[in-house]
């Protein structure tokens, strides 16, 4: 079965824009130790799926209506991301409390547990933004960038003739 150019280019594009956003992660933690808090943990699980999704529907077995509900189901997953990433934004901003998770809590601990809780990598506080630009923090930008990513995601499911 061959592919639709126009099918391949917007699934692809998908897994793209995804894996990505997924690198662009990856480099600021690992590469600017820049460390997640929980919330930008869960920020990352709607691009992990709509990557999934995209690569599989990429494969030439899938026919045009499946992909097309792909690309349907990854502009979802980026609104629901972009509202993950509103609400970090609402705690960084802290127009309400961030989840018991991010705030610290007081637990009976040993001089152990404080010596091996130095050799392993510092987490941060959903409040406290690991980087600001322009006035905008990175969940800011994945707040813009998901929006975009759902609104392509839907033109491109919009337009019927790419999908037949």
């Amino acid at each position: 079965m061959m592919l639709n150019r126009r099918d391949f280019q917007a699934v692809s594009g998908v897994a793209l824009c995804t894996g990505g956003a997924l690198g662009l992660a990856l480099i600021a933690q690992y590469g600017f130790n820049l460390w997640p808090c929980t919330i930008c943990y869960w920020q990352r699980v709607p691009y992990i799926f709509a990557l999934a999704l995209a690569g599989l529907a990429m494969m030439p077995a899938v026919d045009a209506p499946s992909r097309r509900l792909v690309v349907m189901v990854c502009a979802g997953l980026f609104a629901l991301n972009a509202g993950i990433a509103f609400y970090h934004v609402g705690v960084e901003m802290r127009w309400w409390p961030g989840p018991a998770e991010c705030a610290g809590r007081v637990q009976e601990f040993s001089v152990d547990d404080l010596m091996s809780a130095l050799n392993q990598p510092g987490r941060t506080g959903c409040e406290d933004p690991a980087f600001v630009f322009l006035g905008l923090s990175m969940a800011g930008y994945n707040v813009i960038a998901s929006l975009v990513l759902a609104g392509l995601a839907w033109v491109a499911v919009k337009q019927r003739t790419w999908w037949s």
